[in-house]
Formats: structure tokens, C-alpha cells, sequence
């Protein structure tokens, strides 16, 4: 099809949104599968077995069955193959253009239209690149162009995700009565600018999203517009099934001599301006106002502010006047929340301290499960859950808790009654939410980052000019900022004559503990052979930085410099506070600075616990249900892990340290401690970083064990054989076992991790 849908945007501007901002001079690429087969410089065929994503049931390839050209369209088709023995198998197509056309910023657009039938998902969408450059999805962000359910084919989905806890921001768009999105083609885009995404559908602007983020648990939120600052890739697919979309059934079509099957695209393009203001702020966003009543009470009493709900087999009801509750059970179902009662929209606020109470009773004793909820935000639990014994008589229960996450005007208080081994009615009654005070941060110190650092912002990521958490001295009119390329490195202009205390970048307060080692180091470069003084505690280093050139990022192959790397040690025999001042003024070079640690030497640290969840991360997999806590037993911590499903892969749940240095021909010997109220198998490794190769080689050997009800204690040794790595991961997976899915909830308490350098005399095993 020779025109394009841009002409559509200004006619339909009136309609609704923001018209297009491209016109037919901006296209900088396209594919009309004009040819007698899919470009190989263009596209990639995607390789995947069933259950990669979302318990989805096809496994995709680069078969001319599932994807071919045919009349000037791409055809993606969905088959359903059933075998001898009566098990079934299907296949897809997906294809994608990574590391051949991948774009930061556009327009960018498919003619097509999507195959119909239950279970069916086509989508147009987006991935970055580099996934790990800001982290594991969610972190990295996506962008989901065009999805429509196969059974609901006049409605279209438009998508945003990002953050960690995962958020997403969601378009809906239907059809005009009496058309669908399978019957004809539509013109899907979405016109992706710094600060700003908008979709359309037939140049209809739908949607428009300005508020998103990406962070690590623990770390301060990324510069905006991160994520979506950085080349992205398209993706053409048709699942099949799947935990969002359901499943095929029997009204499901895959003859192949229908269209019923087949998402047909006629063209792809895309559309960019020749260059973009990326110095954008990220909106305000309006207060969190809490409501209360005269006795303080956030809870609204009202009969409409209440929900039941069912899910997963569960039937039953509930009445209400407003103030009292009965929840009657028909059918408890296979799910805590398969009977669920709740009350949405109530905002907690930052900083907080709440206390939530009710009174409740049962026709017999049974147990339900409480807790508050954020909706918007992968349901992560602000309170909860709790698992209350209910008995005979009317009972008061109440729980203190303090908000720690961001201000959050939807969540939602859940009662959740299903799959608990009784059906007795429970009556509630009498439900508060109140604030009690506010939390006093600056009593809580410093402390150090997840990944055990004792700066913050050390890569030069994060808040306004990517500087936040530093103080900067700058005596000389020095030109002082971060890059803008993918390095972020820390730069320092000086004016000749200038003097290293001329220019001065520090972190104040850094709290380190007395008898533990810590490691000082940074990456450094300069435009020409300079000096930098680094000052901690008593301590002053000099440093010769040599010269390196700087390519200019705007080229095609640019590499980017490969800094020098500086590294000390220091013991501070006491408990201390000491400041980290970077003396950075120099005689006219321009001098960068990137990745500065002041971090514990140690192979594993904090595997007591002591200092919460500093030094960890929980991995899960997006086909996996999974939390963790910091539990205490008898004085001593753990993390208690709580699973809800595992995934259908090992290591879809991870307990995991980045950052771990293992040399080579060191003896080293792990041990742990842990315990499961369900037998069942983990495993552990130390292992390389495959985040850019996709080579994950374990070191240790990949060590499995049975965890049991009662604590055990585990010991293993190595040695490791290759070369000196100092970015190992530690993991402990608790996904799938023998690739067999746990949908019993269970939880697995992990304690005292250690991974110790053993003397060579000291009789070590192998």
C-alpha cells in the first residue's frame, strides 16, 4: 500500500488527542514485504519452547508454515498440530529487527489485521536492545504498540511497561460499531518522544503517557526519560494461550485454509526527526489526599465501596450495609482469593506510619488471609498478607505498618477467604485505617545500597542532571555534568591553572563498621595525562589518569574509552562516619569519572541478614508469584522467601548478589542454612555474568539440595578454575523443579550465606 496513515492523523485530530507529528519526510525506514520472502537483513526469527512467557502454549521458529510473505504481506500463522498419543503441539512465528533496525524515538507503524479466535494474542511492539542496560524487565521497559485479544477483536490494547515494583500505563480503543480489527486492515502506531509516548489507531490519539520510571529495588529512580531513552527494536508475534489472553478452545479455529489463524501485516514504518530535546522533566504528580472521617477513620462506609469478588473456582456472596460484612462461601475454589472482599482507592502516603484494625468472627473456626494491596503496582503488598484465625465469638485484630513506598492513591484493602479448607461464613465489621504518625528517616541513618555500596548514584544514573546525592564545589567556572551517550560517566572541564581542590565532587556521611575491609575504586580517564586526589577518612591518594581519546558518540561504531581502574583498601578499626571527597580540578584536561564504590571486601556480604535485604536481590520471573521478608527467630535474621507459584523454569525465582570477585586457583567453601514447611529441591551457583553474551557458566558447579520443614545446615567447596572474575553472581534458585511447576504456596528461610577464601593448608575438600 503506497500511502501512508498520516493523512488519517489530521482527519481524525478533531476526533480525539493530538494529530500526528511526522509528515512522509521523516521516514527513515519501512518494509513492505513486497518481496518472495522476509528480509534476512531486516528481520530476525525468534526461537522459543513453549511456556517462555506467560504460560503461553506455542513454541516459535522460523518455519515457512508459520511465517511467510504472501501478496504483499507478511503473514504470521498460528498451527495446531495433534499427535498419535493425543498430546498437542503448537507453533507460531515471531520475528523481530534487533541489532539490525533498532530506533530510539519515531513514529512508528503497521498496516494489518489480526487473526480471530479464543486464545489468540497478535501484537506490533517494542523491546530495548540492550534489556540489561537499565535491568531485567520490567526495569528495561516495553512498549506495546497494538494487542488484540482473538476473541475480543474489536477491542485494542495500547501498553507502557516499566518501573520495578512493575507498572504499566494502559490505552483501550474499540473499533466502530460494526467493524472489527480481524475483518480489515487498521493503521496501528505509537509516536514515541523524550517525555511524552501517544497511540493511535487509524490516526485516532488514544492514549497519551508523560509519568513513568525504572529502578532497582532499593536504588533511587533512574533519570527520566529512563527507560525509554534508548534504541528499541520491533517485534511481530501471534501466542497462543496464555495467562493474560486464556486459552484455546473448542470454538478455536487453526484451519489454515481460513484466515482465522493468520495476522496479516502490509507494511511497517518508521518515522523519526532529526534530532529531539531530551532535557525533559517528568510531571508533577498531584498529592495524595487521604479522606477521613470525624473519628480519623480512612475506611469509607458505604455499601458501594465495597467489592466481592470470585476467581479460580470460587463462588459465594456478600451483604453489606457498609460498617457490617458477611461473606458466604458456595465454593471455596483453588485460590486465597478465589473468594475476595475489598475496598479499593484508599491512598497511604510516603513516610507514614497507619494502623488497620476490624473486628471479625466466623460460623466455625477457619482462617482468611488480610492484607493491603497496590493495584497499580503488580499488587506488591503495602500490609500483609496475614493469615488471621478466626473463631466463634467476635474478635479485634490490629496491625501497625509504615509506608515505604511511594504515595499511592489506589490501594486496596483485601480480605481474602478462598482455598483456606472451610466454607463458614465470616462476619467482619468495624474496619479502620488511620494514620498514627510519620516516620523519622533521619534516625535511620545512611546505611548502604542493595548492592552493598556505601555511595549513592555511584554510575551518575539518577535525579536532576544525573547528579543527585553529590555535592559539588566549583570554585573556577569548571564545566561540570554527566555525558550524554549510554557511558553516563561523570565529566570535570577545568580552565588551565585550575587546582585539584578547585573542583571538588563528595558524598558526606558514608557509615562503614569497624574491623571489616572495605574497597575504595573507580574508572577514571582524561583528555590528557592529568592527577586526581581522592580524600577518605585520614587517608589522601594521589592518582596519575592517563589520556585516552573520547570518541564522538554521534558516529556510526563509536567505542566508547576504556577507563583506567583504581582501587585501595581500607580498615577502619571502629565504627565511623567518614565523607568521600573527589578532587577533580585540572590544568585545562577533562577528566571522566564512572562506577565509584566504597563497598564491604568480601566474596558474599550481609548473608546474615543483619542489614535486611543490603547486598540482595529477589528475581521473579514474570510467569512466577513471589515476595520476601525479613524474618527474625530467636535474635537471628533470615530472608523468608514465600512462594505462590514457581514458574515452569528453575531460575524464574532467584535469591541473587551481583558483584561477587572469585580468583583464579582459590579454594573457596560456601555455606548456608535453610528450611522449607514444603520438601522440595533448590539449587545454587556462582556464576558468570551472561547478561551481554547469554553465557552463564557456573563456577562452582550448579549445586542442588533438598530443603526440608527443620533448619538444615549446607557446605560445599570449589576451586575455582578460570580465569579471575570479579562480577560473579551468587544465586540460589527456587523456581521450577525438574521443570515441573509448584503452584502450592510455601516458604523457603534462607540464613547465615557465606562463601569463604580457604587456606590452602587447610584440608579442603573438592
Amino acid at each position: 500500500m503506497a500511502s501512508t496513515a498520516l493523512a488519517l492523523a489530521a482527519a481524525a485530530s478533531a476526533q480525539q488527542g493530538k494529530p500526528s507529528a511526522y509528515t512522509d519526510a521523516d521516514l527513515v525506514w519501512q518494509d513492505d514485504f513486497n518481496g518472495k520472502k522476509l528480509s534476512a537483513k531486516d528481520w530476525n526469527f525468534e526461537f522459543h519452547e513453549p511456556g517462555w512467557v506467560n504460560a503461553e502454549l506455542q513454541s516459535y521458529g522460523d518455519s515457512a508454515k508459520n511465517t511467510y510473505i504472501k501478496d504483499g504481506c507478511l503473514v504470521i500463522q498460528a498451527l495446531k498440530k495433534e499427535n498419535k498419543d493425543g498430546t498437542v503441539e503448537y507453533t507460531s512465528g515471531r520475528i523481530n529487527t534487533m541489532g539490525k533496525h533498532e530506533f530510539t524515538y519515531g513514529r512508528f507503524e503497521a498496516r494489518l489485521r489480526v487473526p480471530t479466535g479464543q486464545g489468540f494474542l497478535p501484537a506490533f511492539w517494542m523491546m530495548p536492545g540492550d534489556e540489561s542496560y537499565y535491568g531485567q524487565w520490567p526495569k528495561c521497559g516495553e512498549i506495546d504498540i497494538m494487542e488484540v485479544m482473538g476473541q475480543e477483536t474489536d477491542k485494542l490494547y495500547g501498553t507502557l511497561h516499566f518501573g520495578e515494583p512493575h507498572s504499566q500505563a494502559q490505552g483501550i480503543h474499540y473499533a466502530e460499531e460494526g467493524h472489527n480489527f480481524a475483518d480489515e486492515f487498521h493503521v496501528f502506531a505509537v509516536e514515541w518522544e523524550p517525555g511524552e509516548i501517544r497511540w493511535y489507531c487509524d490516526g485516532v490519539n488514544y492514549k497519551t503517557v508523560n509519568d513513568w520510571f525504572t529502578k532497582r529495588p532499593g536504588f533511587g529512580e533512574v533519570t527520566y526519560p529512563a527507560p525509554f531513552d534508548q534504541p528499541f527494536y520491533i517485534i511481530l508475534n501471534v501466542a497462543v494461550g496464555g495467562s493474560w489472553v486464556g486459552y484455546p478452545d473448542e470454538t478455536t479455529s487453526f484451519d489454515p485454509s481460513t484466515d482465522a489463524a493468520k495476522m496479516y501485516v502490509d507494511y511497517v514504518k518508521v518515522y523519526q526527526k532529526k534530532s529531539y530535546d531530551e532535557d525533559v522533566d517528568k510531571p508533577e504528580r498531584a498529592p495524595v489526599v487521604a479522606a477521613v472521617d470525624a473519628s480519623g477513620n480512612m475506611v469509607r462506609e458505604q455499601k458501594s465501596a465495597w467489592e466481592f469478588l470470585k476467581a479460580g473456582g470460587g463462588a459465594g456472596s456478600a451483604e453489606t450495609d457498609g460498617k457490617s460484612h458477611t461473606i458466604t462461601t458456595q465454593n471455596e475454589g483453588n485460590l486465597e482469593y478465589s473468594i475476595q472482599y475489598v475496598q479499593a482507592n484508599v491512598p497511604l502516603n510516603m513516610g507514614f506510619k497507619y494502623r488497620y484494625s476490624f473486628d471479625a468472627w466466623a460460623d466455625e473456626e477457619r482462617t482468611m488471609i488480610t492484607g493491603i494491596s497496590a493495584p497499580n503496582n503488580s499488587y506488591e503488598r503495602r500490609f500483609g498478607d496475614v493469615k488471621v484465625k478466626l473463631g466463634t465469638k467476635r474478635q479485634h485484630y490490629s496491625y501497625d505498618f509504615e509506608m515505604m513506598a511511594d504515595s499511592d492513591p489506589a490501594c486496596r484493602i483485601e480480605f481474602n477467604c478462598g482455598a483456606q479448607g472451610s466454607r463458614a461464613t465470616i462476619h467482619i465489621a468495624n474496619v479502620r485505617l488511620e494514620k498514627t504518625g510519620e516516620i523519622d528517616f533521619s534516625a535511620q541513618g545512611r546505611g548502604s545500597l542493595p548492592d552493598g555500596n556505601c555511595i549513592f548514584n555511584g554510575q551518575f544514573q539518577e535525579g536532576k542532571g544525573r547528579l543527585e546525592h553529590w555535592e559539588i564545589v566549583n570554585g573556577v567556572g569548571a564545566s561540570v555534568g554527566v555525558t550524554k551517550d549510554k557511558a553516563r560517566m561523570l565529566f570535570v572541564e577545568s580552565p588551565k591553572k585550575a587546582r585539584p581542590e578547585d573542583v571538588i565532587v563528595r558524598q558526606t556521611g558514608l557509615e562503614l563498621e569497624g574491623g571489616k575491609t572495605y574497597t575504595v575504586k573507580f574508572d577514571a580517564f582524561a583528555t590528557k595525562t592529568t592527577y586526581l586526589t581522592v580524600k577518605f577518612a585520614d587517608q589522601t591518594k594521589t592518582e596519575r589518569v592517563m589520556a585516552l581519546p573520547r570518541p564522538d558518540p554521534s558516529k556510526p561504531g563509536a567505542k566508547p574509552a576504556v577507563p583506567g581502574h583504581y582501587e585501595w583498601k581500607y580498615t577502619p578499626a571502629a565504627d565511623t562516619t567518614i565523607d568521600l571527597e573527589l578532587l577533580l580540578g585540572t590544568d585545562g584536561a577533562t577528566i571522566y569519572l564512572d562506577n565509584v564504590y566504597v563497598k564491604e571486601n568480601a566474596v558474599v556480604i550481609n548473608g546474615e541478614f543483619d542489614r535486611g535485604m543490603s547486598g540482595w536481590e529477589l528475581y521473579a520471573h514474570p510467569n512466577s508469584s513471589v515476595s520476601s521478608e525479613i524474618t527474625e527467630t530467636d535474635g537471628d535474621k533470615q530472608v523468608s522467601v514465600t512462594i505462590d507459584k514457581t514458574g515452569n523454569l528453575d531460575w524464574m525465582i532467584q535469591l541473587k548478589q551481583n558483584g561477587c570477585l572469585l580468583e583464579k586457583g582459590k579454594t573457596y567453601r560456601i555455606s548456608l542454612r535453610a528450611k522449607s514447611d514444603m520438601e522440595r529441591m533448590i539449587m545454587l551457583a556462582l556464576q558468570r555474568d551472561g547478561t551481554s553474551d547469554d553465557n552463564w557458566f557456573p563456577y562452582s558447579n550448579t549445586l542442588k539440595f533438598k530443603v526440608t520443614p527443620e533448619w538444615q545446615s549446607y557446605d560445599w567447596t570449589f576451586t575455582m578454575g578460570r580465569d579471575t572474575d570479579p562480577n560473579v553472581i551468587f544465586t540460589i534458585s527456587m523456581g521450577a523443579v525438574s521443570d515441573k511447576m509448584i503452584n502450592k504456596t510455601h516458604t523457603i528461610t534462607i540464613d547465615s550465606i557465606r562463601v569463604e577464601e580457604m587456606e590452602k593448608d587447610s584440608g579442603a575438600r573438592k
